[in-house]
């Protein structure tokens, strides 16, 4: 090699270990880049254009080493997943919330972010179903405070989450379960949770087997009451233009049992008004999340032009009267035989 080309070779070495680290920069220097032919040019790659001077450049540069730190730092519950159960069970953050991905998921529920190790049992059997179905399937924990984030719902139960916190962690206490299918149809597990039980969960997650729903009877409009199934909720309540009483019940509750006749009353009463009295069988039945019952009989009043305020009828007793004062009280429109207090207008 010439002596020129030492030169020149010498010189680019410099150049290179000019623009390499922040340290050899002189603050006070001036222009670092510029040219009046390629103006709008960024030779740095940090999005510098025009006239740069090195303290520019430095600024620019820490600030891209401190992001690409922080990008590639997993979390405490990432390394302890990562350590025990490889890239089979992940951790949905706050932020990430579960919409139509193109795959199903199945989501545990738990304080996981400052209990992880303690909660192991739990993450063991969904690491199980995960090996099983992790290729159809996305497994993965959060948080308890994440409901809302994740799952884009809010628990009607407020006070059951409060109680909640107010308790503490406790590793005896189950997590919640929930499947996601690619409908975004949202499912809870339910019964008793051990590994064989939660791979079954699994399976009928895959095979498209929990959403559940009862054929819809052929004398559904003969009565006073009209009879929901999952097949028709759409259609029959969410789409509905006039408010709608809806009672979700169990066949197995002697509760839901006596309410059934006071409902066929009721209805009666009502049928000149702009409101349908609607029962569904919720064991029998899947429903959306935001319907979920907690218990039964679970009795739901949603006016026509605010679907997502879902007003819960919590009295103790459900006596005609009682149901027919709850309806007129939160009606869209007054009723034509009763006032809001619900005393009948013509008395």
């Amino acid at each position: 090699m010439d002596l020129v080309g030492i030169t020149n070779a010498n010189q680019c070495n410099q150049e290179q270990q000019t623009v390499s680290t922040a340290e050899d920069y002189n603050d006070n220097s001036s222009e670092l880049y510029y040219s009046e032919e390629s103006e709008d040019d960024d030779p740095t790659g940090f999005g510098l254009y025009g006239k740069i001077t090195t303290a520019q450049l430095r600024e620019a540069l820490e600030e891209s080493t401190a992001i690409a730190k922080d990008a590639v730092q997993p979390n405490k519950l990432e390394i302890f997943l990562h350590q025990n159960y490889g890239d089979h069970i992940v951790n949905l953050e706050s932020t990430e919330t579960i919409e139509t991905s193109g795959f199903p998921y199945i989501i545990m529920f738990h304080s996981f972010n400052e209990h992880a190790s303690e909660l192991r049992c739990y993450t063991d059997m969904l690491y199980k179903s995960a090996l099983q179905y992790g290729d159809d399937i996305c497994f993965a924990i959060t948080d308890f405070d994440n409901y809302e984030a994740v799952l884009n719902y809010r628990p009607r139960a407020e006070t059951y989450w409060k109680r909640c916190k107010k308790l503490g962690f406790s590793k005896y206490r189950r997590p919640d379960i929930y499947a996601v299918d690619t409908d975004n149809h949202i499912y809870q597990f339910v019964g008793q949770l051990n590994a064989d039980n939660l791979k079954q969960f699994s399976h009928q997650l895959m095979n498209d087997e929990l959403y559940k729903s009862e054929t819809i009877p052929k004398d559904d409009e003969e009565g006073f009451v009209r009879i929901g199934v999952a097949s028709n909720f759409e259609q029959l309540v969410l789409k509905s233009d006039i408010d709608i009483f809806l009672v979700l019940y169990s066949s197995k509750c002697p509760c839901s049992r006596e309410l059934m006749p006071i409902l066929e009353e009721v209805g009666k009463l009502l049928q000149d008004e702009d409101i349908i009295v609607v029962k569904i069988n919720a064991e029998t039945n899947y429903l959306p999340l935001k319907y979920y019952a907690w218990y039964y009989p679970t009795i739901l009043y949603i006016r026509r032009d605010d679907k997502n305020n879902l007003i819960e009828y919590s009295a103790s007793t459900r006596s005609v009267t009682d149901i027919i004062n709850f309806i007129a009280r939160h009606a869209t429109d007054d009723l034509l035989e009763y006032n809001r207090s619900g005393r009948h207008r013509f008395d």
